[in-house]
């Protein structure tokens, strides 16, 4: 019975910061965008387009675009590729071999083209951008950029490749509706208020993701959208096992299947203070 009153009472609060736009709905949270637009120059096979600012359109100079072969290591750390900076309008080319690739752009105020976000850097918001390059055509992505507001994390260690030891599972709202383009975390220990030691691929249309492990162990899973600063409060945040956070036990060379954490209104105090360390 309490359950039910707590679900239907977040349900309320859940409807109500949506009407307000506290928070997306499940269905404006892209995890994927593809694009499969092309032109023809002199043969040539590869990648082209230009980086801008999302509010207002103006072109952004001096922004890398990288490009990555999937989508393992959330698009973070080094790309198969990178571009020469955006020049003054904005625009990027790249020559790489036919292939689906997904393209990230990044603008960094210390101009360099690698290392870790800060607070008014650019980039190209929390979803996988994807497209196929075909032999004698430019695959022509234009990239929209936003300000980061708050110190990025995202996890202590990156697990780069598919590995056979991990968890798959389900991102769900408080009414069972997936929740894609969000991303499971997992700790080595129950004290979850600090980065994350693993982080999943981004949730897709159906919220399901995938959490590579480097080894057996035993860990405690969350689930964000963001991938900065702590939860704001209507932010959709989640524990396995709510306040009593679950020990799931995984073996090294096998998954633990169908695990669903279920994202809740972020109901605790924001600390701007505290914003390097996210809870």
């Amino acid at each position: 019975m309490m359950r039910q009153l707590y679900s239907m009472l977040c349900g309320m609060l859940a409807l109500t910061l949506l009407a307000t736009g506290c928070i997306p709905r499940a269905d404006q949270i892209s995890s994927e965008r593809r694009v499969a637009n092309y032109v023809e120059q002199g043969g040539k096979t590869g990648i082209v387009g230009k980086v801008f600012i999302k509010t207002g359109g103006a072109p952004l100079a001096g922004a890398y675009v990288n490009i990555y072969p999937d989508a393992i290591s959330n698009l973070l750390g080094p790309s198969m590729f990178i571009s020469l900076p955006t020049g003054s309008d904005g625009s990027y080319s790249l020559d790489v071999p036919a292939g689906t690739y997904y393209v990230v752009a990044r603008k960094r105020l210390s101009g360099k083209a690698m290392g870790p976000l800060s607070p008014g850097d650019y980039y190209s918001e929390h979803q996988r951008v994807v497209t196929t390059v075909v032999p004698g055509k430019l695959a022509v992505v234009d990239m929209p950029l936003v300000v980061i507001k708050a110190p990025m994390f995202f996890k202590k260690e990156v697990v780069e490749s598919q590995t056979g030891t991990g968890v798959r599972g389900k991102l769900v709202d408080v009414s069972g509706n997936p929740v894609p383009g969000g991303f499971a975390t997992a700790y080595v220990d129950p004290e979850m208020r600090r980065l994350p030691d693993f982080a999943s691929t981004l949730s897709d249309e159906n919220g399901d993701f995938i959490l590579y492990l480097p080894g057996a162990g035993t860990y405690y899973l969350g689930a964000r959208i963001h991938a900065w600063d702590m939860p704001r409060p209507g932010e959709p945040y989640g524990r396995l096992g709510g306040d009593n956070p679950q020990p799931v036990i995984v073996e090294k060379g096998t998954f633990v299947e169908g695990l669903t954490i279920e994202m809740l209104p972020f109901d605790g105090e924001y600390k701007p203070g505290k914003s390097r360390r996210p809870i």
